[in-house]
């Protein structure tokens, strides 16, 4: 057996690379990738989320965050506003227009996915999912 085939790092990159690739491609126009897609549905699912929690929670480092937030701002799909708790923080929002990024990329995002797992049944891919989110929440 080859060591490459041995490593959990490679085999999972791998998979997350082809995945992230495809997934790419649908949101070429959108001017947006997969892990700005990956905040908006964060911020949408937290509204009035800090950047600072929205870092933290996705494992995104402070200054990608804010590069992330600014281009995602700058594209009218978020919105910041003054934190009434904190002066010094901003909370985040989903605008309409990147509610509507959200729900018109899903299903191609789960088209994506589901391709890209194909080679396992439907039981496969509920363990696979059920073992991710076990480790993630570890972390």
């Amino acid at each position: 057996m080859k060591k490459w085939s041995q490593s959990y790092g490679f085999l999972l990159g791998k998979v997350l690379q082809q995945m992230e690739n495809e997934f790419a491609e649908g949101l070429v126009s959108f001017q947006i990738n997969a892990r700005q897609y990956g905040v908006l549905l964060f911020i949408k699912e937290n509204p009035y989320s800090s950047q600072k929690d929205v870092s933290e929670s996705l494992k995104i480092d402070r200054t990608t965050m804010v590069s992330h937030i600014d281009h995602l701002e700058a594209l009218g799909f978020v919105k910041r506003t003054k934190n009434p708790n904190d002066r010094r923080s901003y909370s985040l929002l989903i605008t309409e227009k990147g509610d509507e990024i959200l729900h018109s990329r899903w299903e191609f995002l789960h088209k994506t996915e589901l391709g890209v797992l194909a080679p396992l049944d439907s039981e496969e891919q509920k363990v696979l999912k059920t073992l991710l989110i076990k480790v993630w929440k570890s972390l």
